[in-house]
């Protein structure tokens, strides 16, 4: 068992070490210096293992005072800032429940997840899969429990929480979540799903839970999840379900199912089309019926040379991945709406017991906006159905300016759409409550949707040309990608918390809009022809 998690941890650290020693690379200046031949230097690549050693368990620590203080701590403190000690507790071991046991005991399994490292480790290295997972799952799970602790700790006690409190519930989550283990383990054992693969099932687990989790804090309800969490029978359940789940664990003799199931569909050394079909092409294709062109269709093109041509006919040819997504955007909107005016209507304008104003939405819209305008899925449908191709010859790399305006405005066409659809919605709800139809609180509303359609638009596509984060197995890899984006899809958490007056709020989101606008061009302009290229 422990020369197994020797093992592990020697391929892990492995992979970080060449991965470190990549982006380094890429670096100005120091990466110069860093050349190829490090990847064979024995020597100095045992002090940059050490170094990723490091990293991977600080790493650890870090991440999880970014979950508890980010999700949850933060968001106790800036909407319960007048409360009581007690209270704010109360919400913090509530939201951790909801998030913690709830939603991540359904969207995440170790045991089934797909990995390279499963394929690497027991196909590549014939590592035994009983072995691999016993010591996968006893890592993880122990360390699951140590970079929690100190977290739980820090923001536990600044509420008011006692060492012990925060101890028992750090033990409880790590229990509930190897009991949860267990139990895809059987699901998958008695019928062959996969739940974490369910994408209907998981994402509506999620949403719930995270409703679930925040609306109580919004309107100021405190729940007594504290109470039944932290009694002496709820305890005793978990933690001898939890041991009866990790005992079972070990003595499962069926990994080598699970671990084929995982790994047929991260494996990259497996035939790259049957990978790319399992694993993102469907995604990303069109219906044989987009390329039955109208004789409407024809004369748009005919109209069209160049660069204008050939996102003219992609645009066509690929309708099917635009008009459906945009149609469930816009339907979505709409039902909301019409329930909106609905509710006001028979509540008299009362939402939750207070008077409806727009000004309740404001500090919701980024994340309404974030979800609502569309920019990743088109951009991964260009990649693989247009650029992954055309970016292999040089006068289309040179070209990423030209063909960057083009797709922007085309784009933007689609996310203003949206704008206008959820301003309509508003605006319907907002008169049905009785609130004026020309306010200055409403064209503040309408300048704010514009200009995040122009944001998130501008955003996405600017991501695409600079990061360039696909690869050709359509699987993300530019780090700096994400970073960029949970900066960006942070700003929703911000905005919550923080409840910015509407004048201050527009202010913000346009000056943010039109900064963006120009830093994209300016950027694309000047190095796109170079990053925008196949990885």
């Amino acid at each position: 068992m422990l020369r197994t998690i020797s093992t592990l941890l020697a391929l892990r650290t492995s992979i970080t070490a060449n991965l470190l020693i990549y982006y380094i690379q890429k670096l100005p200046i120091i990466g110069k210096l860093v050349k190829n031949s490090l990847y064979a230097n024995l020597d100095l690549k045992k002090g940059v293992a050490i170094i990723a050693l490091l990293l991977t368990q600080l790493w650890g620590f870090l991440l999880r005072f970014v979950y508890v203080g980010l999700l949850i701590f933060i968001p106790v403190m800036g909407l319960g800032e007048d409360a009581a000690e007690e209270y704010r507790l109360s919400q913090f071991i509530h939201m951790f429940t909801m998030i913690s046991f709830v939603v991540a005991a359904v969207s995440g399994a170790t045991v089934l997840e797909p990995k390279r490292e499963k394929y690497l480790a027991v196909k590549m290295m014939r590592l035994s899969p009983k072995r691999y997972m016993q010591a996968s799952l006893g890592y993880r799970y122990v360390t699951f429990g140590v970079y929690l602790l100190p977290a739980m700790l820090v923001f536990g006690t600044l509420l008011g929480a006692s060492v012990l409190e925060m101890f028992l519930l750090t033990l409880l989550i790590t229990l509930w979540r190897i009991i949860a283990e267990y139990g895809h383990l059987k699901l998958f054992e008695k019928t062959g799903m996969v739940l974490i693969k369910q994408t209907a099932i998981v994402w509506s687990v999620i949403i719930i839970g995270y409703a679930a989790a925040y609306l109580p804090l919004l309107l100021g309800k405190v729940l007594s999840t504290n109470s039944i969490l932290m009694s002496l029978p709820v305890c005793i359940v978990i933690i001898a379900g939890g041991l009866f789940a990790a005992i079972q664990l070990a003595r499962y003799s069926k990994y080598r199912e699970t671990v084929d199931v995982a790994s047929k569909r991260d494996d990259p050394l497996l035939n790259l089309g049957q990978m790319m079909n399992d694993a993102q092409k469907k995604s990303v294709r069109s219906k044989d019926s987009d390329n039955d062109l109208s004789l409407n269709h024809k004369h748009k093109m005919e109209r069209k040379e160049g660069h204008a041509y050939l996102n003219a006919i992609f645009f066509i040819r690929h309708r099917s991945l635009i008009i459906g997504p945009m149609n469930k955007r816009l339907m979505i909107i709409g039902a909301v709406g019409v329930a909106g005016v609905i509710l006001m209507l028979l509540s008299h304008g009362q939402l939750f017991g207070m008077q409806w104003s727009l000004g309740m939405i404001f500090p919701f819209l980024p994340l309404i906006m974030y979800f609502m305008s569309t920019g990743e899925n088109l951009c991964k449908a260009m990649f693989y159905n247009c650029d992954l191709s055309l970016m292999r010859y040089s006068f289309y790399r040179s070209a990423a300016y030209q063909h960057f305006l083009i797709r922007l405005r085309r784009m933007l066409s689609l996310n203003l759409l949206v704008a206008a659809a959820l301003g309509v919605s508003l605006t319907a709800v907002t008169a049905a409550a009785g609130g004026e139809w020309l306010s200055r609180e409403l064209l503040l509303f309408w300048i704010c949707v514009i200009a995040m359609a122009i944001f998130y638009t501008v955003h996405h596509l600017f991501m695409y040309y600079i990061l360039q984060p696909y690869s050709t197995e359509l699987n993300m890899k530019n780090p700096l990608y994400f970073v960029l984006s949970m900066a960006v899809s942070s700003m929703s958490g911000v905005s919550i918390v923080l409840r910015p007056q509407a004048d201050s709020f527009t202010v913000i989101t346009v000056a943010a809009a039109l900064v963006y606008v120009l830093v994209s061009i300016v950027l694309v302009k000047k190095y796109g022809s170079r990053t925008f290229r196949v990885k």
